[in-house]
């Protein structure tokens, strides 16, 4: 049971990677003309690295990776990005700021964890 546990853990932190790179996609492109674009890019390469040695564990472990969890997270991004885009549709301060306050949850869970 604890392993089912562990795996489900990772296996969220996996999908929550998902989550934090589609995001780091969007604002890039969002805010390319901005010295935002540089800070987010930076964000998304510390992401990534962090994402890659996640999936290295989890293959020590012999965790395998849960397309469920992924998929379910990247359409939950999409639904946030449609949903902010709508509320903010000239991608103006409600969109950053609630766009980097998820960025500044996703870190803040792991940090608690790493």
């Amino acid at each position: 049971m604890a392993d089912e546990h562990v795996a489900t853990y990772l296996n969220d932190h996996l999908a929550g990677s998902v989550v934090a790179l589609e995001l780091l996609d969007h604002l890039e492109e969002t805010y390319s003309d901005s010295s935002l674009s540089d800070f987010f890019r930076k964000l998304r390469a510390d992401i990534v690295a962090d994402r890659d040695e996640l999936e290295r564990l989890m293959e020590v472990l012999h965790i395998s990776q849960s397309r469920t969890r992924k998929a379910s997270a990247w359409v939950a991004e999409k639904m946030t990005e449609l949903k902010l885009g709508i509320d903010d549709p000239q991608a103006g301060p409600l969109l950053l700021f609630a766009s980097l306050e998820r960025c500044h949850w996703g870190l803040r869970g792991n940090v608690r964890c790493g």
